[in-house]
């Protein structure tokens, strides 16, 4: 902890100095809007530093403008910090009226292409102007101020060039030009301040008279959507008038010049903005670097962050990495730009210090989004994965230290498309699920069985019914609940048979008569218990000759076990390769349990084939949803690797120790609570006690069901990725996975043993796959395994692989 905060105090002391813009190529001009015929003066600055009177900026041309070079090369000055720098000096005059685009000049230096910032400007008809007039010593004078906007429609939080521009008579000496107090409603504006040119201010030529033409730019930006309001605005400009009583003398006198007010229409962005976006208007570049690619643990990392281009600089917010799963990250620090804030072109440098909290091999891309106003759609750029070695750390662990994380999911290098999806395409074909639900045959039986019941109470009344069917069935009731005593029970049975069962020559008939003689017709009638499993034998074999019956029977399948001392054995001993393969063929594939799969894969894992043993830990699952220590298993060997995965929360875990079946089978049954209790109110009398099962069914049915139903919605199910036919595991220790079929082809990520994807089509010895985090591209087949295959592989250990360059 001391280190890391001495770290960041050094880096707060020291950090202006190490974040601070570096010398730029700038390109000024000293008005933006101007009358026909009137000169600007465009100038563009190159650092002294790195000048070495070789580069000159080329002169660009624009149609309907004049752009030619003043002076006869560069000249040098004092720029900001004292730095010398050097100044090419252009005249601009138009006069077409529009609006126009000087572009960006290209300059080289040390080995690096800069770039000046393109400008806009505005020729306006020199008729179009607006006049008012001022009193000066007793004289009326006639003058033109106005705001002047590039944009009349921009949208919210797009900062535009703006300018107040003064006509005055040139005839009339000025001393000093005021700076503007103005007015503003809707949107947020810079100072309008005069550049340093005024002091020898430019001249226009307006309806055949000189003018003072004085620029005051600055810039603004729209904060609602709607009208907006720059202005009034009234500048105190000080004149020079010449004394009566003393020669060559003068006193100044103030004159207050009154400037309009521009509205402006300003327009909502537009909807959809991607991930990451917070308010970056403009054309902007992004770039960041950092000296540390090998950190020891526990030490953070220290990036540069350079955002450029035009647009709100003042108002940037430092991006944010793609992901932050296994990093601290420290609030970023901004340099100060001072002055150059009001500037829409410039560079905006960010410090961000960030800690890995695991292994990493990389920092993760960050990513910056924006709104670009002239094309009207937003733009994301993503930075490039630096490469990191995190080395262990030299001081010793803290008590109670966390355990460290394992190594993150791979970031991916594409550097060109993916190729052709190869192979003809099919139309999907339709789906018939049939339901698999058999024991709901229980239920469904007791509603059958109530409506038997119903049927029998309310129409088996108005039916003429046998009276002999009916004494049978009476009698039959008194078999049932005869005493248990063998002679009571004989003698009801024995008398039963022979009033309705007298000529019936059944074995079963024969044998309980011979049986009653027996024991009835003697003195000492016997009073020992029949045993249950025989009187249950004969009132079913009887009632099956004497009562019309419907039965039903279901078959239980059997299951035959097996050994499993000699793959264990062979576990112990340190053999696994040979206890896989003997427990993979202890029996046939479909019958072994899961149990035995999550075995293979511990041998697997054992051998040094993770990626195997990944791949018999989901089979183990696919066998069985719920076994707690194959998905145990699992979830240790994904963190470890780092392989590409399905991020599950944990709850899923929590509801994954019971079977998906079982969070289905709840919902089925509150269904059929609800229909059994609805049924039993008509099948029964009032009064009964049975009702009361039906209303707490009633009561407890929707809460089971919305359990049920939630549960099974949120089941970690690893199907709704891809059917089980089509899943396949990585099975070698780190495959490449390629943008075509051929080594030779760029990579588009590294894949670590473990990881899951979905196998789309195949060419050869490749596969084109798909995986969880929506990378695509094809893999070597010989690199992964299908998840559900009717015949498996015992795992086996897999040799490194060489180089590969051959195509």
């Amino acid at each position: 902890m001391k280190r890391l905060l001495s770290i960041l105090f050094l880096g707060a002391l020291f950090g202006s100095g190490a974040i601070s813009a570096a010398p730029v190529v700038q390109a000024n001009i000293s008005s933006r809007f101007l009358i026909t015929g009137e000169q600007a003066t465009f100038e563009v600055v190159v650092p002294g530093e790195e000048f070495d009177g070789s580069t000159v900026p080329p002169i660009p041309e624009v149609k309907d403008l004049t752009i030619r070079p003043l002076g006869i090369g560069p000249r040098p000055r004092s720029g900001p910090g004292r730095r010398i720098e050097y100044f090419f000096n252009y005249s601009v005059v138009g006069y077409t009226p529009g609006t126009f685009t000087i572009p960006a000049l290209e300059l080289s230096f040390g080995g690096e292409t800069r770039q000046t910032a393109p400008i806009e400007i505005r020729i306006i008809e020199e008729t179009d102007l607006k006049w008012a007039s001022a009193v000066v010593d007793g004289r009326e004078i006639r003058y033109s101020a106005a705001f002047h906007a590039i944009k009349g429609t921009p949208y919210v939080g797009e900062k535009q060039p703006v300018e107040i521009k003064l006509y005055f008579p040139a005839e009339q000496p000025v001393e000093d030009w005021g700076i503007p107090d103005f007015e503003r409603d809707g949107l947020s504006a810079w100072r309008f301040q005069p550049q340093q040119q005024v002091r020898m201010s430019r001249r226009a030529t307006i309806l055949r008279r000189n003018f003072h033409a004085i620029s005051y730019p600055s810039t603004m930006s729209t904060n609602r959507v709607g009208e907006s309001t720059l202005g009034p605005a009234s500048i105190r400009v000080i004149t020079l008038i010449p004394s009566l009583e003393h020669f060559s003398q003068a006193y100044n006198q103030a004159v207050n010049i009154e400037v309009p007010a521009i509205k402006l229409d300003s327009k909502a962005l537009p909807p959809g903005a991607p991930e990451g976006f917070d308010n970056a208007i403009g054309q902007f570049a992004f770039d960041i670097t950092t000296r540390e690619t090998e950190v020891r643990e526990g030490d953070p990392v220290t990036l540069n962050m350079m955002v450029s281009g035009t647009g709100n600089l003042d108002a940037l917010q430092p991006p944010k990495p793609i992901d932050q799963d296994g990093w601290k990250l420290y609030d970023a620090s901004a340099a100060e730009r001072g002055e150059e804030r009001r500037e829409m072109w410039g560079e905006v440098h960010f410090r961000q210090f960030m800690r890995p909290l695991r292994l990493q091999t990389s920092i993760p891309p960050f990513r910056f989004v924006y709104f670009d106003p002239v094309a009207a759609k937003y733009e994301t750029i993503l930075s490039d994965a630096i490469p990191l070695s995190v080395l262990p750390s030299t001081a010793a662990a803290l008590p109670g230290a966390a355990v460290p994380m394992a190594l993150p999911m791979p970031l991916e290098e594409m550097t060109d498309i993916l190729g052709i999806i190869k192979g003809p395409a099919k139309l999907l074909p339709k789906q018939f699920p049939l339901p698999g639900w058999l024991w709901q045959i229980i239920p469904a039986l007791v509603v059958a069985g109530l409506l038997a019941r119903i049927v029998a109470i309310k129409i088996s009344p108005r039916l003429h019914k046998d009276p002999d069917v009916v004494a049978r069935e009476k009698e039959w009731r008194e078999v049932e609940h005869s005493p248990e005593t063998a002679g009571d029970f004989y003698r009801k049975l024995g008398h039963f048979i022979e009033r309705w069962l007298g000529n019936s020559e059944d074995p079963v008939v024969v044998e309980t008569l011979a049986k009653r003689d027996e024991i009835c017709f003697r003195q000492d009638v016997s009073q020992t218990k029949v045993d249950r499993s025989e009187r249950q034998r004969l009132l079913r074999q009887v009632r099956k000759l004497a009562l019309p019956l419907v039965l039903f029977f279901f078959a239980l399948s059997s299951q035959s076990g097996f050994s499993q001392e000699g793959p264990e054995k062979l576990f112990d001993e340190g053999r696994f390769e040979e206890a896989g393969k003997a427990w993979l063929d202890s029996g046939p594939y479909e019958q072994l349990p899961a149990d035995t799969l999550f075995n293979i894969g511990n041998a697997a894992y054992r051998l040094g084939s993770a990626g195997e043993a990944a791949l018999y830990y989901r089979r183990a699952l696919e066998r069985d949803s719920g076994h707690a220590e194959a998905r145990q298993n699992l979830r240790f060997l994904e963190r470890k690797f780092g392989s590409i995965t399905i991020t599950r929360p944990d709850y899923q875990h929590q509801l994954a120790r019971v079977s998906a079946s079982f969070w289905k089978g709840l919902v089925w049954a509150s269904v059929w609570m609800v229909v059994i209790g609805a049924l039993i109110f008509p099948a029964t009398r009032p009064g009964a006690g049975i009702r009361m099962v039906s209303i707490i069914a009633f009561v407890t049915a929707p809460l089971i069901a919305a359990g049920g139903i939630s549960a099974w919605r949120l089941y970690p199910d690893d199907a709704r990725f891809a059917p089980a036919r089509e899943q396949v595991v990585v099975v070698a220790d780190n495959a490449a996975v390629r943008t075509d079929a051929a080594r030779t082809a760029p990579k588009v990520i590294d894949a670590p043993a473990g990881s899951l994807c979905r196998k789309l089509n195949q060419s050869g010895e490749w596969a084109y796959v798909a995986f969880t985090n929506d990378s695509r591209g094809w893999i070597l087949l010989s690199d992964i395994e299908l998840l559900d295959t009717d015949k498996p592989t015992a795992p086996k250990l897999r040799p490194a692989k060489g180089n590969e360059s051959n195509a």
